[in-house]
């Protein structure tokens, strides 16, 4: 018997009993689009969080006057100050430190226009803004001069501006009370609201001058130990970052006078932080994939309990067939690609199933977690993959069926009512 006679037999047998073989085919059906389904979201999250990383610009790590309490020999007290980020910046002294922003960030009492809100108030240096990607809209950023002579000027985020001046282009050359103290808005920043940052949202936050904010705003909150809340430090290249932050790290150990002692801040590094949930949703996909492979083994054993009855309701048929000249590896394939078409057709409806849970899927990241631009996409791969599992559930979970048939003597066979 050729192999598309074989086929043509295995379609007819499962089109002459429809209902079973649906029922047979449902667990691979469920197991193939669970597991295509779950690896759409992890790759959609996935690609979701390495965009929001990215944002915070490649090549970037931060430094942010924390101590690890948790250990025993942390004597001294957290520090981060703007002399550092002069040390920092001396010629020689950090070869692949390529820039550092310096900010220090509180709540204050917005006014204007009778309008009065409470918004963040990041005094920052202007290296800042090439530091960290931004996109202006009308009027200009914050400049040397601004922060020299601690102008009182201001850029604002688009929502902040439409909120108190009901455009971006209208804001420009307003003036905002900031706690009590008068700024004129300079600029306007058009970053889509929602965008990953260290901070708050640049969409809703306002920017004024470093040296401004720190002698007339936050002049209660500073100390010499700490006038710095973040410091954004760019590396020459995303190559050079893990050198960058060796090189920060001893220029402050150096600055603060430590020798022994546990570092007096903390260095923040995102790509450290994106492999690190890169690797616990590799994980949780593993997990959530070996749960669905739980549905296949169930097909599995489904498809070859279907497969005995079918030998036993066939045996005359097997009988009849080795009397006229079948061997037995033509019985044994026959049946092995029954049981193959069978999980076949059921991985076929599967990535269908799974295209959808896709789809499911990216409703849910986006409604959520609030994950904007998070698609779940079905990969070439993961089809493959499901395509691969379920033809081979078809082998293994056929192939004793297959050898019970084949196993038949034909004289007994034939004596079967």
């Amino acid at each position: 018997m050729n192999l598309f006679e074989s086929f043509r037999i295995a379609f007819r047998a499962l089109f002459t009993n429809k209902l079973r073989a649906a029922l047979t085919m449902l667990g691979i059906v469920i197991g193939v689009g669970a597991v295509i389904g779950m690896l759409a979201m992890g790759n959609g999250f996935r690609s979701f969080l390495d965009g929001q990383f990215a944002q915070l610009g490649a090549g970037n790590f931060y430094v942010a006057p924390f101590v690890d309490s948790n250990k025993i020999d942390a004597l001294t007290a957290a520090r981060l100050t703007a002399d550092d980020a002069q040390a920092l910046r001396a010629p020689g002294r950090a070869p692949a430190v390529e820039g550092v922003a310096i900010e220090f960030s509180g709540n204050a009492q917005v006014s204007a226009g009778g309008k009065r809100f409470t918004y963040d108030v990041r005094a920052v240096n202007p290296e800042w803004f090439t530091v960290t990607p931004q996109e202006l809209g009308p009027g200009r950023l914050l400049s040397a001069e601004d922060d020299q002579q601690r102008a009182r000027v201001a850029v604002i985020g688009r929502l902040v501006a439409e909120r108190f001046f009901g455009s971006a282009q209208a804001a420009v050359g307003q003036r905002l009370n900031l706690n009590g103290v008068g700024f004129q808005v300079v600029g306007v920043l058009v970053t889509e609201p929602g965008s990953f940052s260290i901070g708050a949202d640049p969409a809703e936050a306002i920017f004024i001058p470093y040296s401004a904010g720190v002698s007339r705003l936050y002049r209660n909150q500073t100390s010499d130990d700490i006038n710095v809340s973040i410091m954004t430090v760019k590396a020459r290249s995303v190559d050079e970052i893990e050198p960058a932050i060796d090189q920060v790290t001893a220029i402050l150990r150096e600055q603060h006078r430590l020798t022994y002692q546990d570092n007096d801040f903390t260095i923040i590094n995102p790509d450290q932080i994106a492999a690190q949930v890169n690797s616990v949703i590799g994980a949780f996909n593993t997990f959530l994939g070996l749960v669905a492979g739980i549905s296949l083994i169930v097909g599995g054993i489904g498809i070859m309990n279907i497969m005995l009855v079918s030998v036993t309701e066939r045996t005359r048929e097997i009988g009849l067939r080795k009397a006229v000249g079948a061997k037995r590896r033509d019985i044994l394939m026959q049946f092995l690609i029954e049981a193959l078409v069978l999980c076949l057709v059921g991985g076929g409806l599967g990535i269908l199933l799974g295209f959808a849970l896709s789809l499911v899927s990216t409703l849910l990241l986006v409604n959520l977690f609030n994950a904007e631009g998070a698609v779940a996409t079905v990969s070439l791969g993961n089809i493959l993959l499901a395509t691969g599992i379920a033809a081979a559930i078809g082998v293994v979970f056929g192939f004793f069926p297959a050898l019970q048939a084949a196993r038949l003597n034909p004289i007994e066979a034939l004596r079967t009512e």
